[in-house]
């Protein structure tokens, strides 16, 4: 593999990470402060972490189990922040309702 190959793979992949990080910030923040503007927003960064997983799926420097696992990870964690949002939610409406 080339040092640009490298390069390249360090920046999808820290674009991935970053993205999917400020998606569940925004989602997060936008769902807390009841503004569906900011939830929409958050998906800019879903796309960012799309693209980010692309960029490291699409070339052929990585295996194919790694080309499976970034793909299949980055679809999973499309879900995640609505997930942990009802997890967080239902969790402390129990909590409070006793």
């Amino acid at each position: 593999m080339t040092s640009e190959a490298v390069r390249d793979l360090m920046l999808y992949g820290m674009l991935m990470v970053s993205a999917a990080g400020f998606y569940a910030m925004f989602y997060a923040l936008g769902r807390m402060w009841e503004k569906p503007s900011v939830v929409a927003f958050s998906y800019v960064f879903a796309l960012l972490q799309a693209v980010g997983a692309l960029g490291m799926i699409l070339p052929p420097y990585l295996d194919p189990f790694w080309r499976y696992l970034i793909g299949f990870s980055s679809l999973v964690y499309l879900f995640v922040p609505q997930g942990m949002w009802w997890v967080v939610t239902t969790f402390h409406e129990k909590e409070h309702a006793h």
